[in-house]
């Protein structure tokens, strides 16, 4: 009975968010399946280049940049004005444009730009070869609109790893789905204080498919269980930042958090009288939850047409620790005392660089390299002091990323990322099983703007729809034990995973 009193306790107190750690920061499913269908497109290759609801996610710095919905109103808005001119003078429509006076017009730089003619593909190759050869370093000032735009994107990601295993069969193993669905907001500042440069705040919430609100399985590492598929990706991510554009269209700065909660718990068990036959204990739960608020930082850079930027988030770990439970005995004042602590649910600290490259208005190429810091896992106290000691090692990932603009309304995104497995060998009796991965995305983006169709010529602000599909390839491992037995055999897995995205987002 005290079992069950005490299961139940730390039940409620995960219920309750007492189990994270100070030092949390992001959830893992973003990190393996992308936070966002745009970015997973591009194979989460963004650190440079973001912009949306998922900035708070990649690199917090994206919220001071011009956001898509800002980029697509701005055009909306020239060419309505192009179209439309203010104060047109009928009369002096025929006059020739005045030339301003000691203006050379035989000065190369004062010429009209030349417009190539002939079959698209010769148009295609010209503006893609003077893309990376012609003005590759001068500044050209983004478009803004008129209005304030916010955004809203709701998403969901369907995973089903398919896991190949000859290990010994148990929950962690069985059916394993790693869908999830979030919920991501952004709001321009400047609709409170304007202070002409990109001000923004986002919100990103990242939760459980299955409808699990959290899991936290500190079960022992002897059995068999993937590191990064499965139950250790059960838990959410709620984030949020603030993005400033400091040095107008250049320099960008952020600033993000997570707001996560924290605490001690502890059980009074009392009036229990020493019997062989089981009996009810009189208990009581005490619980002390505060709030804690973990910083990460971001920067991006833009020159000419290079985009660099850098982020840095800390490690996560969720903990209860302690849970201190005590009971006493009424013969004797016998007294018992127990000191749990759980740990799970580890994702290591990163350090992110990315460059971006947009050679013209069509098409971006961009390539990220993420430093991991496995080596900092760490088992709960107790399963230190009776398991087998293992040690994780640091990580380098690579990620390319490629966008192109089919049409104003239509792009297409190609994505490729390398994932090496922190896992070393597992000769003797622990059994974690991760593989090195590759992953490859496709990407696909539609924008509906009042001038996509005639018949929507009533929307004022566009909808973005996203889709992403990835393919991850598991590398197959085979784990040969110093003394294999009944209950710890050799054994293999690899695999595969297919991933569907889709998201929406509205700008308001």
């Amino acid at each position: 009975m005290k079992i069950y009193k005490l299961k139940r306790t730390i039940g409620i107190a995960i219920l309750l968010g007492l189990g994270f750690h100070e030092k949390s920061y992001a959830g893992s499913y973003g990190d393996i399946y992308g936070a966002h269908p745009g970015a997973a497109g591009m194979g989460s290759a963004v650190t440079a280049i973001v912009n949306n609801s998922s900035a708070v996610f990649y690199n917090p710095a994206g919220l001071g940049r011009l956001s898509e919905g800002d980029l697509i109103l701005a055009a909306i808005e020239k060419e309505a004005r192009s179209n439309n001119p203010e104060n047109p003078s009928p009369e002096n429509k025929d006059v020739p444009p005045v030339v301003p006076p000691n203006v050379d017009p035989s000065d190369p730089a004062n010429q009209p730009p030349v417009v190539v003619v002939g079959p698209w593909y010769k148009r295609l190759w010209i503006d893609t070869k003077e893309g990376f050869t012609k003005d590759v370093f001068k500044y050209k000032p983004a478009n803004r609109p008129e209005r304030s735009v916010h955004e809203v994107t709701f998403q969901y990601m369907y995973a089903n790893p398919t896991s190949h295993t000859t290990a010994p069969r148990n929950q962690n193993l069985n059916k394993i789905r790693d869908s999830f669905v979030g919920l991501g907001l952004t709001l321009n500042l400047n609709d409170m204080f304007d202070m002409s440069r990109g001000f923004r705040f986002g919100i990103n919430a990242i939760v459980p498919g299955s409808g699990n609100l959290l899991t936290l399985n500190d079960q022992n590492p002897t059995v068999p269980r993937y590191l990064q598929q499965g139950v250790s990706n059960e838990r959410p991510t709620i984030m949020g930042g603030l993005g400033l554009e400091i040095w107008k269209d250049r320099l960008f700065a952020g600033v993000g958090f997570t707001a996560l909660a924290g605490g001690t718990g502890s059980i009074l068990m009392k009036d229990v009288p020493i019997s062989p036959d089981p009996v009810s204990a009189n208990s009581q739960v005490i619980l002390t939850v505060k709030p804690l608020i973990n910083p990460t930082y971001g920067l991006q850079f833009s020159y000419g047409k290079f985009s660099l930027g850098a982020s840095y988030k800390r490690e996560t770990v969720m903990q209860v620790d302690p849970v201190p439970a005590r009971a006493q005995t009424t013969l004797l004042g016998i007294q018992l005392d127990f000191d749990l602590a759980i740990l799970d649910g580890f994702n290591p600290r990163v350090f992110s660089y990315g460059l971006g490259f947009r050679p013209n208005d069509r098409l971006v190429l961009s390539f990220d390299v993420n430093r991991e810091i496995w080596s900092q896992f760490k088992l709960s106290r107790i399963k230190e002091k009776y398991s087998e000691h293992f040690y994780l090692h640091d990580t380098t990932n690579f990620r390319i990323g490629a966008e192109y603009a089919l049409f104003k309304f239509l792009k297409t995104r190609l994505g490729f990322a390398t994932r090496p497995t922190p896992l070393p060998s597992m000769p003797g009796a622990n059994n974690w099983m991760d593989s090195d991965r590759n992953i490859y995305s496709l990407g696909f983006s539609y924008v509906f703007s009042p001038t996509t169709f005639k018949f929507m010529n009533r929307l004022r602000k566009p909808l973005i729809f996203d889709v992403v599909i990835e393919n991850h390839q598991l590398k197959a491992n085979e784990v040969n034990k110093y003394t294999p037995t009944e209950r710890n055999p050799n054994y293999s897995y690899g695999g595969y995973i297919w991933t569907v995205g889709v998201s929406m987002t509205i700008f308001f």
